[in-house]
């Protein structure tokens, strides 16, 4: 093998091991992240609904809206008084649970 061989396999390498390392870190194209657990949400009427393993990064809305929420994955949620998401409520942090009495979540964001 030449010299130049040699180092162009090298700078390839250097350049190679970073891109797979982000790779891994990031996710494939195409694959996206789950909010891994269980949403539980009430609604008016005294229904629960449930909603596993739902997207991040995704707005959801609910089918009427909520008097509490259950945030039981290990993701972070906006709730919104919309369901396109863009009137936003308050935060149900993974773990807790929030009752509502005036304003109402109708849309959810993970992540």
């Amino acid at each position: 093998m030449t010299a130049m061989g040699d180092t162009l396999r090298r700078a390839g390498r250097a350049v190679l091991a970073p891109a797979l390392s982000f790779a891994l870190l990031a996710g494939f194209p195409g694959e996206s992240a789950a909010a891994v657990g269980v949403l539980k949400y009430t609604d008016a009427q005294g229904v629960e609904h449930r909603k596993e393993n739902p997207p991040d990064g995704v707005c959801a809305y609910f089918e009427s809206p909520a008097v509490n929420v259950t945030n039981g994955t290990g993701t972070d949620a906006a709730l919104y008084r919309d369901r396109e998401c863009t009137d936003f409520l308050i935060y149900v942090f993974k773990g807790t649970r929030l009752e509502f009495g005036g304003d109402r979540p109708q849309g959810i964001r993970f992540g």
